[in-house]
């Protein structure tokens, strides 16, 4: 899967773009505050149906103007024949948000979602390492939800019945009043539900750790090894009991402090925690091997290669590992890469290096202009 084409109305700080896309990597270069991120984000959306940085569609709207569109190609293979989807996502304020594929209006945007997956790496990344366990459950939940929509439907109904317990505990200490068997409902019905979720995402963890090992040694040449590690205390069988354990902390703090909603993936550097004893350079490094590997593994389970999208990831990158990355890219399963950086030559110099295709453009006050590059051979 390869995005061809790509134009852009009144979306974010750009009036009209229209651009003909390279099928590997494609670098928006030019200085903070141009819009080469918004370019990005406007892919993200034809891919998830929402933007990557602002949930909030009316405010990536161009100041001053009603609406906003976002139009692109996909050119998919499917075995030796090639087809063109036509992807429209069309913003208008005060009203419902449109996305078309062929021309015709999807009921659902669920139903969107996995259909041209994308993968963003960007500076806001750095929170998973450093925020707390609930954005680390959320993105493994992102990855497994595109491709396994049963884990997806078990999340929904185990999150509504967490809310629904919640409640119910906060009812109880709100009347000075206490019935552990009004709770036994919800548990039974949340039991099934938790342990289906731990054990797929046991499954995921163990089946993406290769694969990101392997890529994390080629952007740091073998110099580090990382790990991830799943935390759970919901254990098969076991978790009936593990909520009927929890009962007196969950009446004192009024909310259920057991189950998959407190899982937690464990980001090593050896034997330490990244966070902890990582620098900034093996911090972004063990990021971005993240998210290769994500491709990676959406790749073989969705059945196309997702578009990876990399904002400003050079600053605290040396140049081994800058170069290691552009080879890395290069390599043709990764599919079609998006990257911008505020360093006019840095990335065409690396990719030039590596002898990898590329188209570029400069990013300016005046709108997204196409450069000539030295053509690889």
């Amino acid at each position: 899967m390869r995005l061809l084409r790509l134009q852009l109305l009144d979306f974010k700080n750009h009036s009209e773009v229209e651009m003909g896309l390279c099928a590997q990597v494609n670098c928006l270069l030019g200085d903070n505050g141009t819009g080469k991120t918004n370019v990005l984000d406007a892919v993200h959306y034809l891919g998830n149906a929402k933007g990557y940085f602002n949930p909030i569609d009316s405010q990536n709207i161009r100041h001053g103007q009603p609406s906003f569109m976002v139009e692109g190609t996909f050119s998919l293979e499917d075995g030796k024949e090639t087809q063109e989807d036509r992807v429209v996502c069309a913003v208008v304020k005060g009203q419902k948000k449109v996305l078309k594929r062929n021309g015709k209006a999807y009921s659902k945007l669920a139903d969107h979602v996995g259909r041209y997956p994308v993968v963003m790496i960007a500076p806001a990344d750095a929170a998973l390492l450093h925020d707390g366990s609930e954005l680390r459950r959320k993105w493994m939940d992102q990855v497994i939800s595109q491709y396994d929509r049963p884990y997806l439907d078990r999340l929904i109904q185990y999150h509504h019945l967490v809310q629904q317990r919640n409640n119910l505990l906060r009812y109880f200490a709100e009347n000075r009043t206490y019935d552990a068997e009004q709770l036994a409902p919800w548990d039974e019905r949340m039991v099934p539900l938790a342990e289906a979720i731990a054990a797929q995402r046991a499954v995921f963890v163990e089946a993406f750790v290769p694969e990101f090992q392997r890529i994390h040694r080629m952007l740091c040449q073998g110099r580090e090894n990382v790990g991830l590690a799943l935390h759970t205390k919901v254990e098969p069988g076991k978790f009936a009991e593990t909520l009927e354990a929890a009962r007196e902390d969950d009446r004192r703090l009024r909310r259920s402090t057991a189950g998959v909603h407190k899982d937690d993936v464990d980001f090593r550097l050896g034997d330490h925690a990244l966070k902890r004893f990582g620098s900034q350079g093996q911090q972004k490094t063990f990021l971005l091997a993240l998210r290769l590997a994500q491709v990676e593994h959406l790749a073989k389970r969705v059945g196309r290669r997702p578009i990876l999208l990399l904002d400003d990831i050079f600053d605290k990158i040396d140049a081994h590992r800058a170069g290691a990355l552009m080879e890395v890219l290069g390599e043709t399963r990764f599919g079609q890469v998006f990257i911008s950086d505020t360093d006019g030559s840095r990335i065409p110099s690396l990719l030039q290096e590596a002898r990898v295709p590329y188209q570029a453009w400069w990013v300016d006050d005046d709108g997204v202009t196409a450069l000539e590059v030295e053509k690889t051979s």
